[in-house]
């Protein structure tokens, strides 16, 4: 025994040396790319290669019909970039060619306009400072020209909006915080409790609020006429992420909108031909009177002028950018009329998967191909269709599946996710498709935010899928629960279809289908050596995040287990797992292969390794959240290997030139 430990902690030592150069950054194999799109010009959502997205402006660099469009990314590596107009879509939706880097001191807390003389300004908040840039289009660059302090009344806003008036004066708009405090505590703690013992958030919501200034010129200062400029100041719940300045017609040529944590789109009429005088808050709806609600969470706004010179909106968060069509209507309350979003597209674009995808491959349309399933972060299933073959796939971008005649959307709500309310527009949907009642119908299966598990049964055909709506799996009765954002792996074992998922113990578990929707206790999934297999490297939020995928990796005709993990995994245990502690408490998620040393109808499984690529560096596609991967016979020479990234991006790697063995 005391070699073996010896052994295993070289192991581990090991690892980290070898990992060492891993940690910071993500690692694929020399020469991969992500998966393209297959439409005409490779067009598809237009998203950036960061969790979040922060639009800054629209104005006309490059002298098209319509105006470029300035986006921030941040959720990785942070910087500001310039899309091109190339185009408008059949949707209406604006079309740019892939972004440019630029060169800017700022990130976010900014906004981009264009002044009368066709100048392009950014104006940014740096703490206590307002900064004016200036953008160079040769260098493409925003070059500091000039700063001026904040009035001591405005603390701390979050972003801006700027309105320009006949004189060559300005009036500026700025968020700010009313300072409510959320839960006391870390979700990441033992004693977390986000919500009391009747279920409701404890702490205060916070909310943000309006502030304007008026500056006689780009920064010359000082401010004046500095005031509150909402009614409350509880306007909007969390954050408002940007604030626009847009032109709705004649009276309307003044007014605001905001973007909002929750998704809607904040209005707020505004009069006066000169300064604010707000009236109350209302919310942009849809053409049937109701508000729109964003597809994801955390928007900012931008306006976007059509061909009448009016204010449409560009719109996006977390996940890719969205275009909302004004109609020129108002409902009775006075609130303006959106169409419902589509996408804002680019050209020689990646497949998007949305945020934290999660993948499977299955030939869903049974056209003798596979196609890639995904769901996502934001709540959504997403089908690509492989319009190409199997050895030389194609694919086009996604549609959503709809279950019941709707798009299926999973999304936490205000008690469903264990870190508060606060994220309640979150869904972390991870689906695994596969014939769960053997009537040769492909069904999915989910689990999700909540911990919950369930079953959208296929009654249409093998050509034309008709999912009924999601039902709940049982277990003695009782919904099937378990630990938070874990996608379950089904297949057949040893002749009878199986789940396993991490149970509300953390770990690996197994359960037998008893009927459409019921399962029964099968036990834990063991080790070789028969040890349980633990899944998380902590509580609360460090719990759950497992991507679990029955897959016969090494072909010896027993299904292995392939795992998808966050940074704060620790597979099979927090003191030697993967891939935290093992490679190392800074880590990424990081894809890991299981062997199957028993049989399936009575599964054991090796220590789990990491895939190696032939320089034998760990395979990391990057993102700590959390890391989709399946084994699938997509592409040449398989089995190999699809992954993704948290920024929505697909990889497909040769499983010839990878390496699993310790």
């Amino acid at each position: 025994m005391l070699d073996f430990l010896s052994s295993m902690l070289r192991h581990v030592l090991s690892l980290v040396l070898l990992a060492g150069t891993c940690l910071a950054e993500p690692h694929l194999p020399p020469g991969t790319m992500p998966l393209p799109s297959a439409a005409e010009k490779g067009r598809g959502p237009l998203a950036l290669v960061n969790l979040n997205h922060h639009v800054l402006g629209a104005c006309f660099v490059y002298g098209g019909k319509f105006p470029d469009l300035f986006v921030a990314g941040y959720g990785g590596a942070q910087a500001v970039h310039l899309f091109r107009w190339v185009d408008t879509a059949d949707t209406s939706a604006p079309v740019f060619a892939q972004p440019v880097e630029l060169k800017c001191p700022f990130k976010d807390k900014g906004t981009v306009f264009q002044t009368k003389d066709g100048s392009i300004q950014g104006l940014w908040i740096d703490k206590e400072a307002l900064v004016q840039t200036v953008f160079d289009r040769e260098t493409l660059e925003f070059r500091e020209m000039a700063r001026l302090p904040l009035d001591k009344q405005i603390k701390s806003p979050s972003s801006l909006a700027v309105l320009a008036n006949a004189d060559g004066s300005y009036d500026l708009a700025f968020e700010m915080s009313n300072g409510g405090k959320g839960p006391p505590g870390h979700p990441w703690a033992e004693d977390w409790r986000p919500y009391n013992s009747s279920g409701i958030s404890v702490g205060e919501l916070r909310y943000r609020y309006l502030f304007g200034a008026h500056l006689p010129a780009l920064l010359k200062g000082p401010l004046t006429e500095v005031r509150q400029i909402t009614a409350t100041q509880k306007e909007v719940f969390y954050s408002m992420h940007q604030i626009t300045g847009v032109n709705l017609g004649h009276g309307h040529e003044r007014d605001l909108v905001t973007g909002s944590r929750q998704g809607n789109l904040v209005f707020y009429h505004n009069p006066v031909p000169m300064g604010f005088k707000l009236e109350k808050k209302r919310l942009a709806a849809g053409p049937d009177g109701n508000a729109l609600r964003h597809p994801s969470i955390n928007p900012s706004v931008c306006a976007y002028p059509n061909a009448k010179g009016l204010s449409d909106i560009i719109a996006c968060g977390e996940g890719s950018l969205y275009f909302y069509r004004f109609t020129g209507k108002f409902t009775a309350s006075g609130a303006p009329i959106y169409q419902p979003p589509v996408s804002v597209l680019q050209e020689q674009a990646d497949l998007y998967a949305g945020t934290l995808p999660t993948p499977t491959t299955v030939d869903w349309n049974d056209d003798g191909v596979l196609d890639i399933m995904v769901g996502n972060s934001e709540g959504f299933i997403l089908f690509f269709e492989n319009i190409g073959s199997n050895d030389e796939p194609r694919f086009l971008p996604s549609t959503r599946v709809q279950a019941g005649g709707q798009d299926i959307q999973v999304q936490a709500g205000y008690a469903g996710s264990l870190q508060g309310v606060q994220e309640a527009r979150w869904g972390y949907l991870s689906p695994n498709v596969v014939d769960w009642n053997e009537d040769g119908l492909l069904d999915i299966l989910t689990g999700d935010i909540t911990g919950n598990y369930h079953i959208y049964l296929n009654r249409g055909s093998k050509k034309e899928s008709q999912l009924d709506p999601a039902h709940p799996l049982y277990c003695d009765g009782l919904d099937l629960h378990g630990i938070w954002r874990v996608r379950p792996a089904a297949a057949k074992l040893g002749g009878r279809m199986a789940l396993a998922l991490v149970d509300g113990e953390d770990q690996f578990h197994l359960y037998w289908r008893v009927d459409d929707y019921n399962v029964e206790d099968a036990g834990k999934l063991r080790l070789s050596d028969d040890k349980i297999i633990g899944a998380s490297g902590g509580v609360g939020g460090m719990s759950g995040r497992c991507k679990l995928d029955f897959f016969d990796w090494n072909q010896d005709g027993h299904l292995d287990l392939i795992l998808g993990t966050g940074r704060v995994n620790s597979i099979p245990d927090r003191e030697t797992g993967f891939p935290m502690p093992a490679i190392g408490k800074k880590t990424l998620g990081t894809p890991l292969l299981m062997l199957n040393t028993g049989t399936d109808k009575r599964p054991r499984f090796a220590m789990p390794v990491p895939f190696r690529d032939e320089n034998d560096h760990i395979i990391q596609p990057g993102g700590a959240h959390e890391t989709g991967a399946v084994g699938t016979y997509l592409g040449k020479d398989g089995p190999n290997l699809l992954i993704c990234n948290e920024a929505g991006r697909l990889f497909l790697l040769s499983g010839k030139n990878l390496k699993w063995k310790p």
